[in-house]
């Protein structure tokens, strides 16, 4: 009686596996996993294209990741794609209004809207590119806050500067006196 317990759990369903993206092996939500549907019928989450197509730039194409087969990216990039609606409408009631998303350099951004006020709403953002400090290398990272005078002193504008006041001191203090001398 065990080892058919065993079966039972390993069987899964079939729709339970499909509810997730199959490169980040995420389940689908309706904000930045939202499932999205390419032209071959694939559907991957909005996150993961959008790393795929981070260096792409609009109505250019990539490659589906499992067939391989071109898909265009709109005006707007990976969030103004068709979202997989079927996809969608297996989610709890409650998600399967689409939240607005949008693309900004190398971020993700969505609004989450505050408790019952509409007007109010805070910045959801998912950055598509890792910083390149990790969190086991912040340690090694100090932060040195320096003087506005010591930054401008180290800056290209600080450097001219001090060579225009060598310059000026030099023909006050040489050349003024001899041509003072000559006239």
């Amino acid at each position: 009686m065990a080892i058919e317990d065993v079966d039972d759990a390993d069987e899964e369903d079939p729709e339970e596996i499909a509810m997730e993206c199959s490169i980040c092996y995420a389940s689908y939500d309706n904000i930045f996993k939202t499932p999205m549907l390419l032209p071959c019928l694939h559907t991957f989450c909005m996150e993961c294209l959008s790393r795929l197509c981070l260096f792409l730039k609009q109505s250019q194409s990539f490659p589906c990741p499992l067939c391989r087969t071109l898909a265009q990216i709109p005006f707007g990039g990976v969030p103004k794609m068709q979202p997989n609606l079927d996809f969608v409408s297996k989610f709890p009631h409650d998600m399967r209004n689409l939240q607005d998303v949008w693309l900004d350099g190398h971020k993700l951004c969505s609004v989450r809207k505050d408790g019952g006020d509409q007007s109010k709403g805070s910045l959801v953002t998912v950055l598509l590119m890792p910083s390149l400090v990790g969190p086991s290398q912040q340690d090694s990272v100090v932060s040195v806050n320096q003087h506005l005078c010591r930054s401008f002193w180290h800056s290209i504008w600080g450097l001219g500067f001090v060579i225009f006041m060598c310059g000026l001191i030099l023909f006050t203090v040489v050349f003024l006196p001899l041509y003072m001398k000559s006239t």
